[in-house]
């Protein structure tokens, strides 16, 4: 136990002495940690309005399903395992027994539950207003924390299970969503009785008492709000004991497990090492490695040369399941949704759907073909092998972003040449986000701390968008202050384009980085 306990100490202690390895990373390190501290405690202390047209146990549990659901479907989806090489290594050849690697799975759920839990709370106060003090979100916390603590284990325990018998895991996967499917039917039946007025049906569907019955979901919204209203003994402990027996029950079955799991494991850790050591590398990985490709016929037009990497990753696509070969749509349509129930300004929608698009664009599979030695191998320029292997993802995000902006528009009734207009600046900006992320993924090339490498990134990007700044005050002058709205889209479409193909240009050398390659 002791070396358990020692190895998870380490990994945790290793983690943060990584990121202060040169003066560069630890500076910026420090900056982005306080930063985020500072907004942090200014969510408690700034004055906010409260929502008028829904209740924060609304909002709870609409952020708990949805996350919730995310996170099942993104586990039972993927092939990745249970831990990387390195625990593996350690934990398979060390003179451990089967339990003491059960054991290490058990604990190490515990801070993983938490600093999750911490990122899923941390926009509760900007939402709640004063219904949240500091006392009661960190009591939420704990909430979410056994909610996810669930996740995990059940993630585990089915992991396991489906080395000995394999299918547990796709059987699991259909149980669950057969159990979101009633889910989803109680909701429509609902939404039909109260004349098809969506934001009553939600109202009426998260805050009904039979709700707070459903396994998990329903448990952990009863408790947090029970906690916002100081409802105690009948209303926050009846949850939190169900959610902590969950949680018990899962170890004990976990621990007990009788499957013999090893190899399984120890071959699924080489790709989530791999996943690892991209995400400390760059900040991202690639969304295909979190995603089973099907096998199932489908049919694409194989192009020559450079034309084959597009051609290539429109056929992994297209073998993705549905739900991971959507996400990007569903998430933004989700944001339209949040927006419109919860009464927020188009503005809003607009951010949280560009804002999705385009930080999901940075774990499309592009940069995945900078690594590989076959692209570097193909007779055609670097120029037109860098557009191919960005064209996929740039007209998925170009387009899902689109999507989602045309329903919202439709919903909040703004008029066609405000529609156009929101969509040409979301067009210019993706493009330009893109190209930007490309040339910094030039620059820094295989950084090893994913801190440095994002604050660099935003920073990269902020000054890629000075120049369509500059063209819409020069605009704004010519014109005396009114100028014509799709004109100006339409400049600052082309300028963006302008910068972007310089960007891509000077990032064509992408593929002669020998250091990059797999």
């Amino acid at each position: 136990m002791q070396a358990i306990m020692y190895l998870i100490r380490r990994t945790y202690i290793n983690k943060v002495k990584r990121t202060f390895k040169s003066i560069p990373s630890a500076i910026l390190t420090v900056l982005g940690v306080v930063g985020f501290i500072f907004v942090f405690i200014s969510s408690f202390r700034m004055k906010k309005a409260p929502l008028q047209s829904i209740s924060t146990e609304t909002i709870i549990a609409a952020i708990i399903l949805f996350l919730g659901v995310l996170l099942y479907n993104s586990f039972l989806s993927r092939d990745t395992g249970i831990l990387t090489m390195a625990d593996a290594n350690f934990l398979f050849t060390g003179p451990f027994e089967k339990r003491q690697v059960l054991m290490y799975l058990l604990i190490s759920v515990a801070p993983a539950s938490l600093m999750i839990g911490f990122f899923m709370c941390f926009y509760l106060p900007l939402l709640m207003g004063s219904a949240l003090s500091f006392t009661k979100y960190l009591v939420t916390l704990i909430v979410i924390s056994l909610f996810l603590g669930v996740i995990f284990l059940s993630y585990y325990y089915i992991y396991i299970v489906d080395a000995e018998n394999t299918g547990f895991k796709k059987n699991s996967k259909k149980v669950f969503w057969a159990f979101i499917g009633i889910l989803a039917v109680a909701f429509a039946v609902m939404f039909f009785n109260n004349d098809f007025e969506l934001k009553i049906t939600v109202k009426k569907y998260f805050e009904s008492s039979w709700y707070n019955w459903v396994p998990l979901f329903g448990w952990t919204k009863w408790a947090v709000s029970s906690l916002l209203t100081g409802n105690i003994l009948t209303g926050f402990i009846p949850p939190v004991c169900m959610l902590l027996a969950v949680n018990a029950l899962l170890c004990i079955m976990l621990y007990n497990v009788k499957v013999d799991f090893y190899e399984k494991t120890l071959e699924d850790s080489v790709s989530l090492q791999k996943i690892m050591d991209d995400i400390k590398t760059s900040g991202k990985a690639d969304s295909h490695a979190f995603s089973k490709l099907k096998n199932k016929p489908v049919s694409v037009k194989f192009g020559t040369g450079a034309a084959a990497i597009y051609s290539k990753q429109m056929l992994e696509s297209r073998k993705l399941g549905l739900v991971s070969n959507n996400r990007e749509i569903l998430l933004q349509l989700f944001y339209v949704a949040f927006g419109l129930i919860f009464g927020f300004e188009f503005s809003f929608v607009m951010a949280m759907v560009s804002f999705g698009a385009l930080t999901m664009s940075l774990n499309d599979s592009w940069h995945r073909d900078f690594k590989k030695p076959y692209v570097f191998l193909i007779p055609e320029s670097s120029f037109k092998k860098l557009i191919y292997s960005v064209l996929p993802g740039l007209i998925k995000t170009m387009l899902s972003g689109g999507i989602a902006l045309t329903i919202a528009a439709i919903a909040y009734k703004l008029s066609p040449t405000n529609w156009i207009n929101i969509i040409l600046v979301f067009f210019s900006f993706a493009i330009l986000f893109v190209f930007a992320e490309i040339f910094t993924y030039r620059l820094i090339g295989s950084s090893s701390n994913a801190v440095v490498v994002t604050m660099l990134r935003m920073l990269f990007v902020i000054a890629a968008c000075i120049p369509a700044i500059i063209i819409l005050i020069v605009i704004a002058v010519l014109s005396n202050g009114v100028p014509n709205v799709i004109e100006t889209s339409l400049c600052m479409l082309a300028v963006n384009v302008v910068i972007s193909i310089l960007l891509a240009y000077l990032s064509k050398g992408i593929f002669e980085q020998s250091e990059l390659m797999e």
